[in-house]
């Protein structure tokens, strides 16, 4: 399959849903969930904001809209492909330290939102810090990136939120986790199903290789209706914030969100500009502002029935060319794919979860840190379990154990010793997720 046809394919889909859907009104508070995933379900009243409360300091801070809560997240993921603890690169992202627990990460959040749709002057904000191992992997450039040791500290989201007057809209300043995408960096919590139990442990390709881990920027919303939302910006490029290796261009950012009813939602997300060099840490080199990058990301969401929920994803990466002094060959380059997600709720214990992954790299390698293009398939089968779901604190306790076969047509698995790679990978994982 042609990797250019992705989109094509993704939009047939999407009429297929649409057409099917019915043609209820999403209610505001829905759209406003799907519209800015990052803030959305977040725990009410959790753990945090309980302890606050026995100081008399919850309730001054609900009357003045603001939240405090978080999340802390720890794993373990057992590479049969590599048996031994291995410390080495691995395909499936953050966790390159196989077959040993972790502390994947520690969030804290402050937030106060703002809802547009009131047409009044408001003023929001969000701050998000975290520690842990995945720190080391989501650091922007300038921010954080010369730690060093195994968990590290990184202020992933700081923006401030001002709603218009007069007009349905609200514009945002400062650094956020990307827009794109159906999975969500903060270990999936807010992801597009927007239920902490519709998740898995592990990313998707066009998760770790195709889409942006951070921005950092300015872009305003407007609510056309409760359907019709639109986004539209700058920033400074992929993982960008108080250095730019690509200054002065900025990059162009627009989201499109599309909500007929209220069981189906589109989201079609394109950001556009010089994003080599791509990565984390200190000195990277001058950047090469000849080659833009234009990423186009298309998620569709459909919920079948109060149990069922189906998605589909699909990235796409496209560049000109990739500057002469990596020594790839010259022409265009590309890579992405696309993806199915499946959740089913068993019961008030258990959800389950699927996602089927086709992804192809077409650039030599580049996009993935491999030596050579390849297509790689996945699929991941995992149960997201909650003990105590009516308990009133230990209700936000998950436990999710999942079961993962990558295979590709070329030897990109690393086995850990001197064997030559392999071509398949069995993994199998769990993590503890509890939010607070």
């Amino acid at each position: 399959m042609n990797i250019f046809k992705l989109a094509s394919l993704t939009i047939l889909f999407a009429v297929f849903i649409i057409g099917n859907a019915g043609t209820s009104v999403y209610a505001e508070s829905a759209a406003a969930e799907v519209g800015d995933i990052s803030c959305a379900q977040e725990p009410a009243r959790g753990l945090l904001m309980e302890t606050l409360d026995r100081a008399s300091l919850a309730g001054m801070l609900e009357r003045s809209g603001i939240k405090i809560y978080g999340y802390a997240q720890g794993g373990y993921m057992y590479d049969t492909t590599a048996p031994q603890p291995y410390a080495g690169p691995t395909l499936l992202g953050f966790n390159n330290l196989r077959n040993t627990p972790l502390v994947d990460k520690i969030s804290l959040n402050a937030e106060r939102t703002v809802d547009p749709t009131k047409c009044a002057f408001d003023l929001g904000f969000r701050l998000e810090g975290i520690w842990g191992y995945d720190a080391r992997f989501i650091h922007s450039n300038g921010l954080g990136d010369t730690q060093t040791g195994r968990y590290q500290l990184d202020p992933l989201q700081m923006y401030f939120d001002v709603a218009l007057p007069g007009i349905p809209a609200k514009i945002r300043a400062g650094k956020w986790i990307e827009l794109a995408g159906f999975e969500h960096f903060s270990a999936n919590i807010y992801g597009a199903f927007g239920d902490p139990m519709r998740a898995l442990y592990s990313y998707s390709y066009q998760f770790l290789y195709a889409e942006p881990g951070t921005q950092t920027g300015v872009y305003g919303t407007y609510v056309l209706n409760p359907q019709w939302t639109f986004d539209l910006g700058f920033t400074r490029g992929w993982n960008q914030s108080t250095r730019d290796a690509n200054a002065p261009y900025l990059d162009i950012l627009g989201r499109v969100t599309y909500v007929p009813t209220d069981k189906t939602s589109v989201i079609f997300v394109m950001t556009s500009g010089p994003e080599f060099p791509i990565g984390v840490g200190r000195n990277l080199p001058d950047g090469d502002k000849g080659h833009w990058w234009t990423a186009l990301d298309l998620v569709v969401t459909h919920k079948v029935t109060d149990k069922l929920s189906l998605g589909v994803g699909t990235d796409v990466v496209m560049t000109p060319d990739l500057p002469e002094t990596l020594g790839y060959p010259e022409g265009s380059k590309a890579w992405g794919g696309i993806a199915g997600y499946a959740s089913y709720a068993v019961n008030q214990f258990a959800t389950t979860n699927l996602r089927l992954e086709w992804f192809n790299d077409s650039s030599d390698g580049f996009c993935t840190g491999t030596t050579t293009g390849a297509n790689y398939f996945e699929t991941t089968l995992g149960v997201a379990v909650k003990p105590f779901p009516k308990d009133k604190i230990l209700s936000s306790l998950i436990v999710r154990p999942e079961i993962r076969w990558d295979q590709s047509n070329q030897r990109v698995f690393a086995t850990g010793d001197n064997r030559p790679g392999e071509k398949g990978e069995l993994t199998m994982s769990a993590d503890v997720l509890f939010t607070f």
